[in-house]
Order: structure tokens, then C-alpha cells, then sequence
């Protein structure tokens, strides 16, 4: 994978990890850009170590920035754009002598759906998500057919947590609604918060909320 470049934090309690936090970035943004909420999460896991990505690909719409995939191939893009991101993981987890399961995703915008996306075609369970600003698709979940069985996603046990604001003006408030009834009619029990005043973007009220939410994992 073309990867530019991966920024890092170690586990806040220093020593081995015991889990692997994997940040993937918006449009046009970079791996930078959500390093930073290693910090707070580190207080959920502080045996965990953080990854946050570059996507591969340079931004069309922003060259200083990068794109998992053309904004125009959503929603269809993320399907094999994940393939791709879900071999990094691998690699990185091994690294630290983990597994997929010991994996968690937290993706904001167009991260947020290669997050639901990996979940899905994964031929392994990770260990959880949280999307922020997000949107999945029927076709995304179609092209997880073969981890369906009875209406069923074999995996449907993973925690998910999905965080929207209401005033997005990037991503409609309304795709919180249809990617959690997407997911749990293949069996997921998706978790959401609705943010009131929040716009595209993430907030400290949104950031507590997943770091509760991965507490459990602990």
C-alpha cells in the first residue's frame, strides 16, 4: 500500500500492547490530523498503541491532503479501498504480536466508512468501531455478502459506535440513522449519539462517548 507516511503513539502505560488503535482520516485530510486523539483514548486504553495512517492516495480536491478513494466512487470506492487498508492492519498488528480482534478502527467522515467497510469484508473480527460522521451504503453492505448467512453478518457481535452531528453540512445528519439500521439488520447492536450543535466534526462530548465505550474492552 502507498502509504506516506504512519504516525504513532505508544501505549501510555508503557510495555507490550495489548491492543492497536487504528485512526483513519477524512477527505482530504492526513494521518496527522487525528494522532492528537491518541491522548484521550489513551486514558480508555493505556495499553494500547495508536496508529493513524496516511490514505494513500494524493486529495484531488486537495493536494496537500490525501483520499482513501475518488470522493465520486462513493460509495462503492471504500469496498476496495478496504482490501488494501485491511492488509497495513495486519502487517501493523503483527508487529505487536496481535490479532485482528485485539484491532480497533476509529474513523472520521470517509474513515468512518472504510472503518464499516473493513468490518465487513474482513475475513477476520476485529475488535470494534467508532465512526464519526459517517455513511454506509446498501452496496457496501452487498459486497459483504459472503460474511452473511440467514441475514446474519457472521461478525455481529462487534461493538460499533456511531457519532453524527446534527448540523453536518458535509455528510446529512440522516446517515446515522440509515447506516445503523443497515448494520443491525445483518445482526449488529449499533450504538449511536446524535450531537444537537455539531456540525462536521468531532467534539469532546463525542469524545467521551467512545472512550466509555471502549472502557469495556479493557
Amino acid at each position: 500500500m502507498n502509504i506516506n507516511k504512519i504516525y504513532r503513539q505508544n501505549p501510555p502505560a508503557g510495555g507490550n500492547a495489548n491492543k492497536l488503535v487504528v485512526f483513519l482520516h477524512g477527505y482530504g485530510a492526513d494521518g496527522k490530523d487525528l494522532i492528537d486523539l491518541a491522548n484521550p483514548f489513551g486514558m480508555a486504553l493505556p495499553n494500547a498503541s495508536f496508529i493513524s495512517p496516511d490514505a494513500p492516495h494524493p486529495c484531488e480536491m486537495s493536494p496537500q491532503g490525501r483520499q482513501w478513494f475518488p470522493i465520486e466512487e462513493i460509495p462503492k470506492g471504500a469496498i476496495k479501498a478496504s482490501l488494501v487498508l485491511l492488509e497495513l492492519i495486519e502487517n501493523e498488528a503483527k508487529k505487536l504480536n496481535l490479532t485482528f480482534k485485539d484491532v480497533i478502527l476509529i474513523g472520521f467522515s470517509q474513515g468512518a466508512m472504510m472503518s464499516m467497510q473493513c468490518l465487513l469484508m474482513n475475513d477476520k473480527q476485529l475488535g470494534a468501531i467508532i465512526g464519526y460522521s459517517g455513511a454506509l451504503r446498501q452496496e457496501n453492505i452487498d459486497a459483504a455478502n459472503d460474511k452473511i448467512s440467514n441475514g446474519k453478518h457472521k461478525f455481529s457481535n462487534t461493538p460499533i459506535l456511531l457519532v453524527h452531528g446534527e448540523q453536518d453540512e458535509v455528510v446529512p445528519f440522516e446517515s446515522l440513522e440509515r447506516s445503523k439500521n443497515l448494520l443491525n439488520k445483518i445482526g449488529f447492536n449499533t450504538q449511536t449519539l446524535s450531537r444537537q450543535n455539531l456540525a462536521h466534526g468531532i467534539d469532546p462530548e463525542g469524545i467521551s462517548k467512545g472512550m466509555e465505550f471502549l472502557k469495556i474492552l479493557n
